[in-house]
C-alpha cells in the first residue's frame, strides 16, 4: 500500500498482489491438508497433491515445508513415500493451518513518514488496533473448524 497526495485529497492503493498470494497459501495448504485428512493415513506424493491443486509440483513442496516445520504433517521418502497428516485430522483445525502460512491477521500498511497529513499521522494506530481486532474473530472463527469436518464435507462419495 502506498500513500500519494493529490489535487483533489489523499489517495491509498493497495498492492492487491501481497493479499492475493498470503490468501493463496491458506487456501492451498487448506486443500493439500484436506485431501491427506481423506486419504487417511496413506502417504500422498508431492506430484498427485500438485495435481489435485493445479498448481507446480516445486512450488507445492515449499507450502508441504512450511506445514512439515509447523508440524501438521510428516513426510516420508522412498518408495511408497509421501506426506500424511502428523496427527489425526480431528485434532488439526483451521487456525493452526492459517498460522502455518500466514502468522496473524494483519491489515496490509503503506509508509507515509514523509507526509505531514493527519490521517498519516494517526491511521497507523488505528490499524494497529484493528489488526488485533481481526485476529481474534479470525481466530475464533477458525478455531471452530477442523480438517476432519472439512473431510466430511468434500470427501467424494465412496
Amino acid at each position: 500500500m502506498r500513500c500519494q497526495s493529490g489535487g483533489r485529497g489523499l489517495y491509498l492503493y493497495l498492492d492487491s498482489l501481497h493479499m492475493i498470494t498470503g490468501n493463496t497459501h491458506f487456501a492451498i495448504a487448506t486443500h493439500v491438508l484436506t485431501a491427506l485428512a481423506i486419504h487417511q493415513g496413506a502417504p500422498v506424493t508431492s506430484g498427485v497433491l500438485a495435481q489435485s491443486v493445479d498448481t507446480n509440483p516445486a512450488f507445492l513442496r515449499a507450502v508441504l515445508g512450511r506445514l512439515r516445520d509447523a508440524g501438521l504433517i510428516e513426510t516420508r521418502l522412498g518408495s511408497g513415500g509421501g506426506s500424511l497428516l502428523a496427527r489425526p485430522a480431528s485434532q488439526i483445525t483451521l487456525l493452526e493451518v492459517y498460522r502455518a502460512t500466514e502468522g496473524q491477521a494483519k491489515i496490509a500498511a503503506h509508509d507515509c513518514s514523509g507526509s505531514t497529513c493527519a490521517i498519516a499521522a494517526g491511521l497507523p494506530g488505528v490499524l494497529a488496533r484493528l489488526d488485533q481486532r481481526l485476529d481474534a474473530a479470525l481466530a475464533a472463527e477458525l478455531r471452530q473448524v477442523s480438517l476432519a469436518d472439512l473431510a466430511a464435507e468434500l470427501a467424494p462419495p465412496r
